[in-house]
């Protein structure tokens, strides 16, 4: 899906709106004035009931609606925007973060999405949080100014004007960029995979370097394996006697690592220099969206991952007695060679014991 694509036609109307249990929303009653006489998590809205929606992006959605946090400069009226109407029903006490919205983005089964409104979670962040300002906040869209972009050590010459910008857009799956920029970028991340055929190890570094800090993205977050037609093993072969200083690891020649990235050109004031910071990035970061101060806040995300292969070996033995347990046995059969159906297994059994999960 991409940025900013798609037409809707429809009528205006005004509803109640809820945020409680039954959306599985949790709501803290005691930051609501109660002024409209609403229920806490309950507000009157002004919104968009489309008549007609054109086939792209829109077929390709599995779910009824959009719900819409830009600032208000693209809403219609103040009435139309949620940050707007629920800062108003929020106390005063607590106005700093009324408008403001935190979103994190699982990275696996074993987690869940969330979006926090009246300020964010602090749970979700790994690090405190760097701060950008919006670009032009009368444009409606949160968009941030880039200073450059690097890869590795290496600066690019595109956004030595001061033109580039990145608009963080939950609603596109990938890493988007301009046209003219995406050749250049592409081929100083396509790199050959690990022995094992996966793109989790060495690569290039993908840097957004905004005023103050750096997003920064690896292999893992920007990239996937392609089979090509090379042989397996990188040429020259390896020598008797590599030179002492030759730390590169061998790499795989039939599975090279391609950077997952669109393209999308946009004339101005948006584009035609405007980067789409999508997924990827919304998964490694955890990020605060402040309408009030017109700002955007990025900390890495905690998230829960699973145990190594060389951690499964270690708890073998417990995870072994789960299964065995549940078929009444009391011997633990185990292999002196792990297989990788036992690793499976151990994994699944991860679900009995979730204590050996391990939080960065």
């Amino acid at each position: 899906v991409e940025f900013g694509t798609g037409e809707a036609t429809g009528v205006v109307v005004e509803d109640i709106i809820c945020m409680d249990t039954r959306t599985n929303a949790f709501v803290d009653h005691s930051l609501w004035n109660g002024k409209d006489g609403l229920q806490p998590g309950c507000m009157r809205m002004h919104f968009l009931a489309a008549t007609d929606l054109s086939e792209e992006p829109f077929i390709k959605f599995g779910f009824d609606g959009v719900f819409g946090l830009s600032l208000e400069g693209l809403s219609q009226t103040p009435q139309h925007n949620l940050l707007s109407v629920m800062s108003h029903l929020i106390e005063d006490r607590h106005q700093c973060a009324s408008q403001s919205f935190g979103v994190f983005l699982a990275n696996n089964a074993q987690e869940e999405s969330d979006i926090a409104f009246g300020g964010w979670n602090e749970g979700h962040l790994l690090e405190e949080l760097s701060w950008a300002p919006v670009h032009d906040p009368s444009l409606g869209h949160w968009l941030i100014p880039i200073k450059s972009i690097r890869v590795d050590n290496d600066k690019f010459d595109f956004c030595n004007d001061g033109q580039c910008r990145a608009a963080v857009d939950t609603g596109t799956a990938l890493l988007s960029v301009p046209p003219k920029f995406f050749r250049e970028v592409f081929e100083e991340l396509r790199h050959e995979s690990d022995l094992a055929g996966h793109c989790q190890g060495h690569g290039p570094m993908l840097h957004f370097e905004f005023e103050d800090f750096s997003v920064s993205m690896s292999p893992t977050e920007y990239s996937a394996p392609r089979r090509t037609k090379k042989s397996l093993m990188r040429d020259p072969e390896f020598e008797e006697d590599q030179p002492a200083n030759d730390t590169e690891a061998p790499r795989r020649r039939d599975f090279r690592c391609f950077p997952l990235l669109m393209t999308l050109e946009l004339e101005e004031p948006l584009g035609p220099k405007l980067f789409i910071l999508g997924e990827p990035v919304l998964r490694k970061y955890y990020t605060v969206y402040d309408a009030r101060q017109k700002r955007i806040g990025f900390g890495r995300a905690v998230h829960t991952s699973d145990p190594s292969r060389d951690e499964l070996l270690t708890h073998a033995p417990e995870l072994d007695g789960i299964g065995l347990e549940e078929k009444g046995l009391n011997k633990k059969r185990r292999r002196t060679n792990p297989t990788m159906f036992d690793v499976f297994r151990w994994r699944q059994a991860l679900k009995v014991l979730p204590g050996l999960r391990k939080t960065p």
